[in-house]
């Protein structure tokens, strides 16, 4: 029989075959499902193209443009999401497969010498068992017959006899051991055969694999390089809307871990806000009404971008008041300066303002911050200077409330 040691490297042969088979079963499901998504978005990228042609031919840069634009956009990062999880499960799958690979070779090889030094007891046994026949016949080959005859007596012709009988089933029992253990080792090595040459196989799909990646890795590239020219586009025909119609917007960034590290930075100052205790007045932990509570953060009040939409219907998380660059930003009420950023990007040169109870005002794309973190202001105390920094198409004064960190309508608190 085989030993304890090529048992157990046997199993583990077949243990780590039947988890790359279970890998691939589920590395083709989940494939599958993220191709079958990828397709749905790029049929949706091509008919929001289909509608931004449409209102190319009509000569009009209007609002749905830019609608049309947003919208394609943001099935462009969509895709690109896509196509960086199939990336990344392709990664993974690559690095399971090379893992079980290695491991299995190293087990074959084990299993290998197990069955080469089981060869080699074989020969030794068997060539001793052919040497002890050889001598046997050279001797004479007497039967069994003449043996017990010349026997002096009937007690040496019984001990005669079963001395032929014990050495008659000692040797063929090890023969029939020989030939048993020898059709083990050849069942062991066609079994070993069949996973090498399983091997193979998964190494060709490994091979194939690494190409897909390349060309998932080549694909992201060129989405990503689209999703940039149709930002450009969008935010090239919303300035030049916005020198017309005074409706200045939040430009559209292609960098969505920017935005992601910046929502990031404002949670994490919220939460050393509420560890620290720091606010000074009570506040609602809804959106109800309550107008009246904070007043305006600029003197000028018409708001040419509302919450939470503005009029292409691209998601805008407060509202805005456009004036010239240099106009004095206030506080809207009494509180202390939790986050303060200069960026070029985004929200520019922003600032948030903790009142307590869960409450806080964001004023963003300010030219100059005149407080900064841990500063207490005063309700109506000058905190900036207004201007387009960052993400802006003109000067205004970009105002968020926020109830527990979370935008909530500024219009309800006003």
């Amino acid at each position: 029989m085989l030993s304890k040691n090529l048992k157990r490297i046997l199993s583990l042969v077949l243990a780590l075959c039947f988890a790359l088979c279970a890998s691939a079963s589920a590395y083709a499901e989940d494939t599958g499902k993220l191709k079958e998504k990828k397709e749905k978005i790029q049929q949706e990228i091509d008919k929001a193209q289909d509608e931004i042609d449409k209102l190319a031919e009509q000569k009009e840069e209007t609002q749905g443009t830019i609608a049309a634009l947003d919208k394609k956009i943001k099935l462009l990062q969509d895709k690109i999401d896509v196509l960086q999880e199939s990336a990344d499960e392709l990664q993974r799958q690559i690095d399971i497969i090379e893992d079980n690979i290695v491991q299995t070779e190293a087990a074959i090889k084990q299993a290998q010498e197990e069955i080469d030094r089981k060869q080699a007891e074989f020969d030794k046994t068997f060539e001793e068992y052919c040497q002890r026949l050889r001598a046997m016949y050279v001797s004479g080959h007497a039967s069994n017959l003449e043996v017990l005859l010349t026997s002096k007596d009937v007690s040496s012709m019984l001990t005669r006899s079963q001395m032929i009988r014990s050495v008659s089933e000692q040797d063929s029992a090890i023969l029939d051991g020989l030939i048993k253990k020898m059709q083990e080792i050849e069942r062991a090595k066609a079994e070993l055969e069949k996973k090498i040459n399983q091997l193979n196989d998964d190494k060709e799909k490994l091979e194939k694999s690494k190409q897909d990646l390349e060309a998932n890795i080549a694909n992201i590239k060129t989405s990503k390089d689209d999703l940039s020219s149709e930002v450009s586009k969008a935010n090239s025909l919303m300035r030049k809307l916005a020198n017309e119609t005074a409706e200045y917007q939040e430009a559209i960034s292609d960098n969505k871990e920017e935005m992601e590290k910046i929502e990031r930075e404002i949670q994490a100052a919220y939460a050393r806000a509420s560890s620290s205790g720091t606010g000074t007045i009570s506040g609602s932990s809804g959106d109800g009404s309550h107008s009246g509570t904070l007043g305006y953060p600029t003197a000028y009040r018409r708001i040419s971008a509302g919450y939470p939409n503005y009029s292409s219907g691209r998601y805008h998380g407060g509202i805005d008041f456009p004036c010239p660059v240099g106009t004095a930003v206030c506080a809207a009420e009494s509180g202390t300066v939790i986050l303060a950023r200069n960026l070029n990007y985004s929200y520019g040169h922003y600032l948030i303002i903790d009142h307590g109870n869960g409450l806080s005002t964001l004023y963003a794309h300010n030219t100059t911050l005149l407080v900064g973190v841990g500063d207490h202001v005063s309700k109506g105390q000058q905190i900036a200077e207004s201007g387009s920094t960052g993400n802006s198409t003109g000067p205004h004064c970009h105002f968020e409330v926020r109830v527990n960190g979370t935008r909530v309508n500024p219009n309800n608190y006003l």
